[in-house]
């Protein structure tokens, strides 16, 4: 009688996890010949039914971090760490808010679209069960995506930081800004351009593999859904790239984000805190934590169940550590809209109806550099920035006593530094100041009520180097090459800056060798560098150097920074430590100093290997870890390239991803797209139905066929 209860629950159990991938979706796939997706359907849902079902098929372990992130759960598949992310994302309140907001915050339209993404997943899992690490992940529902969206935003805005010193080392640093730290955005009009057309260049630098890395696809819909780009694996829309009528980029804007309080305990009640005077409660929960202490995250033998306390406070997300009560406060867990805007901006025909899209501030960070066929550019740095008020250190931690420090409401759009066709006829984002985004006599002012937002006010290399590349423009006008040689320029500026650092690397160059003898033949190689990379061995030995100093920004405080801009001596010391770093490291991996920087930057996966050219901190943007002996592998930077052209008879779009369109090995699009990205080379991409047929590949139906190969 049990057996028969048990199989009758097992049924039964079977059929509600698939009852919402019942519903039939009208969408055909075509694949081109790169593999990329061009996904047809009748609706907008059906787009983002394929979008999600091709994404399982390219990369369904990413699709599956995103959604254990979602259900607090990726200790299962990344084990302790995981369960450290897990707690960080129960802490921030994240499942409980988007629970409440669900319904009211989000239009029927933008629904449609997550319940067809949680209709591909279950659709996808039902087919390729073996495929599945945990049975618990299902059903995938449409609430799963929403916390991706929300945590990928507090990622950008630094949560992980934040945490960490909260929390202390039990939440990870995700090291999302470390290891891709930059992005290029750049959008040219008639003024300038001499064919008269509308250039943009969509090049937002993130890890080239993992959770944050792009997918590109093209969805078209009959509701007028018409649009290619990139995205997260995992996403219902396409977060950046081109439609019939216009494109856009995005590149991270650096601002003061967020807070953190420090609240003041009530002495006579236990778990209360003071604010003006008044007593209120933390209310106390506990974060559910499951861990898979198996070597094998796939063997489930060993799973550990923890209860973890957490606090919330008027503030926000609060910890209760040996110090006192701390709370955490932040846009990016406040709003589920991310994914409407995201949305609204997919279907946008103008630039009025843009602007109406990102006015819903769903999107809490992000430079925008906004180009359309009717002759517009925009650039703003966008987001949710907290209207604070005055009187208080909001770059350290603020008093949460009183209600002057709560603040409820974020500066209205227009309020935000941009610029709107500018006489110029560019505008451009290279994670530089946001006071700094077209021609220097045209760029935004500071406005008073922008005070207390805490917007970065140092310029990139690859902001200065613009700057340096326009001044050939001052008599002629760019054409499409020009617009190439922009976006794959491999100069650093003249006056090189030390990463995101004050002051300049220019008395690296004035250093006598003489002087410094342990160091002379690197100090020789470098100064003899023309800070173009050119593959030389001065770029190899400079690569090392920059790396150097790059990773010693995040060890060094506000004092040695300002040390090093006013002290030579100090600045010279700090130098021959690096050429120090820069010798011993070539001379143990391969004996010598005179290494071209394409033996020792690679781009390899699988068995394809080669040499690439670009650098940390330049429109050729490339960063790279520990590779074999001595060498590194590119990790991050140039990732995702889109170059659009506006034209009469609509837009001309080149592309190219960094190592192919999928992330399984063994697929034929592994690894398809490498010789071109390092040869700087782009694929023919397009938004016409007839261009995709014609260039077919494979025609299915997603939910019906075996997956492509």
């Amino acid at each position: 009688m049990k057996k028969v209860i048990l199989a009758s629950t097992l049924v039964l159990a079977t059929v509600l996890l698939f009852a919402q991938a019942d519903k039939k979706y009208n969408v055909e796939v075509v694949r081109d010949s790169f593999g990329v997706p061009h996904i047809f359907g009748k609706t907008d849902a059906d787009c983002s039914y394929g979008l999600v079902y091709c994404a399982c098929e390219d990369d369904f372990n990413t699709v599956q971090w995103g959604l254990l992130l979602s259900r607090g759960k990726l200790g299962l598949m990344m084990g302790i760490e995981g369960a450290k992310i897990d707690y960080a994302v129960q802490l921030l309140g994240v499942p409980d808010f988007i629970n409440e907001h669900y319904e009211k915050d989000l239009s029927p339209e933008c629904r449609k679209l997550l319940e067809a993404g949680a209709a591909a997943g279950n659709d996808y899992c039902k087919a390729h069960p073996e495929k599945l690490i945990f049975k618990s992940l299902l059903p995938i529902r449409p609430q799963d995506f929403i916390a991706g969206y929300m945590m990928s935003m507090a990622l950008m805005t630094g949560v992980d930081g934040a945490l960490k010193s909260v929390v202390g080392e039990s939440v990870p640093t995700l090291d999302y800004n470390k290891n891709a730290r930059g992005s290029n955005a750049l959008a040219m009009n008639s003024k300038i351009t001499a064919d008269g057309n509308v250039y943009l260049d969509v090049n937002a630098h993130q890890p080239l593999e993992g959770p944050m890395s792009w997918y590109e696809a093209h969805l078209h819909s009959d509701e007028g859904l018409n649009i290619i780009g990139s995205t997260f694996h995992g996403a219902v829309s396409i977060f950046h790239g081109v439609n019939e009528n216009l494109g856009w980029a995005h590149t991270t804007n650096y601002f003061d984000a967020i807070d953190i309080y420090q609240l003041q305990p009530d002495p006579k009640k236990k778990n209360h805190y003071l604010v003006d005077g008044v007593s209120y409660p933390l209310k106390i929960s506990t974060a559910k934590l499951t861990v898979n202490l198996a070597k094998h995250r796939d063997k489930h033998k060993f799973i550990l169940s923890i209860g973890k306390k957490k606090w919330w406070s008027m503030y926000g997300a609060t910890y209760i550590n040996k110090k006192g009560m701390f709370a955490i406060r932040l846009a990016s867990n406040m709003t589920i809209k991310s994914v409407e805007e995201w949305y609204r901006m997919n279907k946008a025909k103008n630039y009025t109806e843009f602007r109406n899209a990102i006015n819903l501030q769903g999107i809490i960070n992000q430079n925008i550099t906004y180009a359309d066929k009717n002759d517009t550019i925009y650039c703003v740095s966008n987001g949710a920035m907290p209207i604070r008020a005055d009187g208080y250190n909001w770059k350290s931690t603020v008093p949460g006593n009183t209600m002057k420090t709560l603040w409820t409401k974020f500066l209205p759009h227009d309020s935000l530094p941009h610029v709107l066709n500018p006489k110029c006829g560019y505008v451009f984002n290279t994670n530089n100041t946001s006071y700094s985004m077209t021609s220097e006599d045209e760029n935004p002012l500071p406005l008073a009520m922008q005070k207390n937002v805490g917007f970065e006010m140092n310029q990139t290399n690859r902001s200065l180097r613009f700057y340096e590349m326009m001044k050939d423009y001052k008599n002629r006008k760019v054409d499409w090459s020009d617009f190439l040689r922009i976006k794959y320029d491999i100069h650093y500026p003249q006056h090189v800056v030390a990463p995101f650092k004050k002051f300049e690397m220019e008395d690296l160059f004035s250093m006598k060798e003489s002087e410094y003898p342990e160091v002379a033949d690197a100090l020789h190689i470098i100064k003899n560098w023309s800070v173009k990379r050119e593959g030389s061995v001065a770029d190899t030995n400079a690569t090392i150097l920059y790396k150097f100093l790059y990773n010693s920004y995040f060890n060094i405080n506000d004092s040695m920074d300002n040390l090093f801009a006013h002290d030579t001596k100090a600045k010279l010391a700090y130098f021959v430590v690096g050429l120090k770093k820069v010798k011993a490291e070539m001379l143990q991996n391969f004996g010598s100093l005179n290494v071209p920087l394409g033996i020792y930057q690679r781009h390899q996966r699988g068995d394809v290997d080669l040499p690439t050219n670009g650098g940390p901190d330049m429109w050729d943007a490339k960063y790279g870890s520990a590779y074999g002996k001595g060498k590194i592998r590119v990790n991050a930077g140039d990732s995702y390239v889109l170059l659009a052209k506006f034209t009469k008879s609509g837009p001309i779009i080149r592309s190219i991803a960094s190592f192919g369109s999928s992330n399984t090995p063994g697929s034929k699009h592994f690894t398809d797209q490498m010789d071109m990205y390092v040869h700087e080379q782009t694929k023919e991409e397009s938004l016409s139905k007839e261009w995709a047929y014609k260039h077919a590949e494979r025609i299915y139906n997603p939910g019906t066929a075996l997956s492509p190969k």
